[in-house]
C-alpha cells in the first residue's frame, strides 16, 4: 500500500492515497529529474569528443563542425603561477567515491587487485569477487559524487586575482574538431597544441566560453601532458 499523500485546502487537512499507476509515474518523474540534472551537471564540466567531428558547447543546444582547413579549438586556462594549490585553479572540488576516483566505479576490486588476488589466492576466488560492488558506495557511485567550493581559496581559483587586462593571449589548447580538407596533419582530435597569440579567430558566445577558429597550418607543435590546463573534461570516444 502507497503512502497516502498529506495536502491542505485552506485550514482543513486532507488525504489522498495514489493508485499505483500514480506512484510509478511519480517515480518515474522523479528518476527523469535526477537524469536531468546530472546531465546537466556534466553538460558545464565535460565536452564529449567522437567520430562525428562535432562538438556540442556546455550549456548550448547548438553544435559546432569546422569546415575546410580550418580546425576548431578549446583554449586553456590562462595560468598565472599564483593558482590555488588546492583546486589547482578550477575553484571547486570534486569528490568521487574512491571506486570511480581509482577506476573501478562501482565495484569494489580493480582490475590489477584481481590479478593479484589471482596471483597470490587463486583465479577461483578472484572470478568470485569480480562482480562485488564497493562497500563505499554499494554501486552507486554517481551519488557519491560532489562538488564544493575550494575552502582554500574560497572560490577564488587563485591566491592573487590577474585582471583580465594584464592576461597573456592564449596560446594552447585542445584540438576539438577537424575540417575535411585538412590533410596529412600531425596531430588528431584531443591533441594539445601550441599556435601563435594572434593566430585564427575567437568564437564569441555568452557565456564566455574560450573557442578558436585556426587554419590547420597554424598549429606550431604538439603538447604532451598539461591536462590540468583544460578548460573542460574532454571524453574521446573512438
Amino acid at each position: 500500500m502507497a503512502n497516502p499523500i498529506q495536502y491542505r485546502v485552506g485550514m482543513k487537512e486532507m488525504q489522498l492515497t495514489p493508485s499505483g499507476t500514480e506512484v510509478l509515474a511519480t517515480g518515474i518523474k522523479q528518476l527523469n529529474e535526477r537524469i536531468e540534472k546530472e546531465n546537466e551537471r556534466k553538460s558545464t564540466t565535460e565536452i564529449v569528443l567522437d567520430s562525428s567531428n562535432k562538438v556540442q558547447f556546455p550549456g548550448f543546444p547548438y553544435s559546432f563542425e569546422a569546415l575546410g582547413e580550418k580546425i576548431l579549438v578549446s583554449i586553456d586556462i590562462f595560468k598565472s603561477g599564483y593558482e590555488c594549490k588546492e583546486c589547482k585553479g578550477k575553484r571547486t572540488i570534486k569528490y568521487l567515491c574512491p571506486c570511480e576516483a581509482n577506476d573501478h566505479a562501482g565495484l569494489k576490486y580493480s582490475e590489477e587487485d584481481l590479478k593479484t588476488i589471482t596471483a597470490t589466492i587463486g583465479e577461483d576466488v578472484a572470478l568470485a569477487r569480480q562482480n562485488l560492488v564497493c562497500p563505499e558506495c554499494n554501486g552507486n557511485y554517481a551519488e557519491k559524487r560532489s562538488e564544493v567550493m575550494c575552502p582554500e581559496c574560497k572560490g577564488m581559483g587563485a591566491l592573487l586575482v590577474i585582471p583580465d587586462i594584464s592576461k597573456n593571449l592564449p596560446t594552447t589548447g585542445i584540438v576539438v574538431s577537424i575540417g575535411k580538407d585538412c590533410k596529412n596533419l600531425d596531430y588528431k582530435i584531443g591533441d594539445r597544441i601550441l599556435f601563435g597569440p594572434y593566430a585564427g579567430s575567437m568564437i564569441p558566445t555568452k557565456a564566455g566560453l574560450m573557442f578558436k577558429i585556426l587554419d590547420a597550418s597554424q598549429a606550431w607543435a604538439k603538447i604532451e601532458g598539461g591536462e590540468e590546463l583544460s578548460a573542460f573534461e574532454f571524453i574521446l570516444h573512438e
